[in-house]
């Protein structure tokens, strides 16, 4: 499948440090993908698009925490106060907050449980871990192919979209964090 290297607005963003290193590991994960003669960076690339959903992810509940004027588009105010009242910082606590509020639905029911793979595939950042998934090898060059690079490419895109169109701060403060390069399947 053919790969395309483009910006996305992703004004999700309530802290501009989390937003610029974004911006940064985004450029990196486009690097690696341009790269990827092989399959030599499957690993570094899906490792990247957790990291990188993980904390855009995080940002939708950091914003509905401390921002309770701006408020957060699509969570109703008393999701939001709920919201406020945790912490969610852990990514298998994130993906689960992002189902109970129903953050990513528009992407089909079974975007939860992609998430908990990647999240899977991302602790193997420790080569001592197994990837707790049926019939998964645990051979890391048989874990992290070409098709699972791609998988993740497409999951991330798919996440980070829907979080820019559906989550995206107020008009009047959007721009402080630079638009995310992005790899993308054509």
């Amino acid at each position: 499948m053919p790969i395309e290297t483009i910006e996305l607005d992703c004004n999700i963003f309530g802290q501009f440090k989390v937003g610029d290193n974004a911006v940064y590991n985004a450029t990196l994960l486009s690097d690696l993908v341009e790269a990827n003669k092989g399959g030599r960076f499957n690993k570094p690339i899906v490792l990247q698009t957790a990291s990188i959903i993980e904390a855009a992810a995080i940002q939708v509940f950091y914003r509905a925490r401390h921002y309770s004027i701006e408020g957060v588009p699509n969570i109703a105010e008393a999701d939001r106060q709920a919201i406020a009242d945790k912490q969610i910082d852990k990514f298998a606590v994130v993906i689960d907050n992002l189902r109970k509020y129903n953050v990513l639905d528009g992407l089909g029911t079974d975007i939860y449980d992609e998430l908990h793979k990647l999240r899977k595939y991302r602790n193997k950042v420790h080569i001592q871990l197994d990837v707790d998934i049926a019939g998964v090898s645990r051979d890391e060059d048989r874990q992290f192919t070409i098709a699972r690079a791609i998988w993740a490419i497409d999951l991330n895109w798919k996440v980070l979209n829907h979080l820019g169109e559906h989550y995206a701060r107020p008009p009047h403060i959007r721009g402080h964090v630079q638009p995310l390069r992005l790899p993308r399947l054509t």
